[in-house]
């Protein structure tokens, strides 16, 4: 019996580690802080709006528009229609 729980959490671990060191993404806080930076919306809102973003664009692309480098214009147009409805269901989390 005592194998048993030794090998769940042996498993339990494995999959922490994996989803803390690969699954994270490395660009959700960063979107929040600028979003918080604005200063019109609330820490509910900008974790709400970051969530909503990274649901819809990988972090390669998040880190992007966090740069201002998307040059394409229909990823540019996506990127406005994406934010400003996230924007919208964000209102009032």
């Amino acid at each position: 019996m005592g194998k048993v729980f030794l090998s769940i959490a042996a498993v339990l671990l494995v999959v922490f580690t994996v989803k803390t060191q690969y699954l994270t993404s490395k660009t959700w806080e960063p979107f929040k802080q600028g979003c918080m930076a604005g200063g019109t919306a609330t820490e509910e809102q900008c974790s709400c709006l970051s969530s909503y973003v990274h649901k819809q664009f990988s972090d390669n692309d998040v880190e992007r528009i966090m740069k201002g480098t998307i040059t394409d214009p229909a990823m540019k147009q996506k990127v406005e229609g994406i934010v400003r409805v996230g924007s919208r269901e964000c209102q009032n989390p």
